[in-house]
């Protein structure tokens, strides 16, 4: 016989502590992160304003054996027009040497840059 004057704890207080650790757990998992830099719906919108551009810079180059000096040069034989920027942000371009690189920048979260090249494709990177 017990001879303990205090009642039986409910079961389901000895619960309560797996329970708080459980609910911050499931709760994490429920929230979306920031999506990686590159990713996301301002990444693939630059990605879609820059193909063209990409395509018109591969074709000078085929045409002419070089890139432009500037994406002025594309207009009106390689593309119809060159977008100043995306996510109203500039897009920026740069020859280099026998290369060149594009990129284009958005907010959210932080600050990120896409840049193009043809050796390396697309590499993003950003600051949270």
């Amino acid at each position: 016989m017990s001879t303990s004057n205090h009642p039986p704890k409910p079961k389901t207080l000895k619960k309560l502590p797996l329970l708080l650790i459980a609910i911050p757990i499931l709760a994490c998992g429920l929230i979306a992160t920031p999506e990686p830099p590159g990713v996301g719906e301002k990444a693939e919108k630059g990605y879609t304003a820059c193909d063209p551009i990409i395509a018109a810079l591969e074709q000078f180059q085929a045409d002419k054996g070089t890139y432009p000096e500037s994406l002025a040069e594309l207009v009106p034989d390689f593309i119809a027009s060159v977008p100043a920027e995306v996510n109203d942000e500039p897009i920026s371009y740069s020859k280099t040497g026998e290369s060149y690189s594009l990129a284009f920048h958005y907010i959210g979260p932080g600050m990120n840059t896409c840049t193009y090249t043809p050796k390396d494709k697309w590499h993003c990177s950003g600051a949270y």
